[in-house]
């Protein structure tokens, strides 16, 4: 419970905020309204096929970059997400890219259904 002498501090509260939106590779069950279509992209100096290479912690920097953007929608989830990626080599060094988009939906109260 916060005081009132307690200080609002907004960028945390974003923060926090930003780590509730879902990230959903599918649909969900719940009724919500299309906010819209984002993307991101993440270009690493790493090979992401490398077996030193944690591919989890590559992927958190694409799926954080969703959460942002849906945050700024005031959203509550961006489902129906696709990754891609592709890797090259350029002067010796490899360069991997992952894509993703998905769809930013806000969450409606619903006395049909559920």
């Amino acid at each position: 419970m916060r005081r009132f002498d307690d200080k609002y501090d907004e960028g945390k509260e974003a923060a926090r905020r930003m780590k509730e939106i879902i990230l959903s590779t599918g649909n969900i069950n719940r009724s919500y309204v299309v906010r819209d279509v984002i993307y991101v992209a993440e270009k690493f100096t790493v090979d992401l096929f490398d077996a030193e290479v944690n591919v989890d912690e590559a992927m958190d920097a694409a799926k954080v970059h969703l959460q942002e953007k849906a945050a700024r929608y005031g959203a509550d989830a961006v489902i129906n997400c696709h990754f891609d990626h592709e890797h090259h080599t350029e002067n010796g060094q490899t360069h991997s890219q992952i894509f993703a988009y998905g769809t930013v939906v806000q969450f409606i109260q619903s006395t049909i259904g559920g």
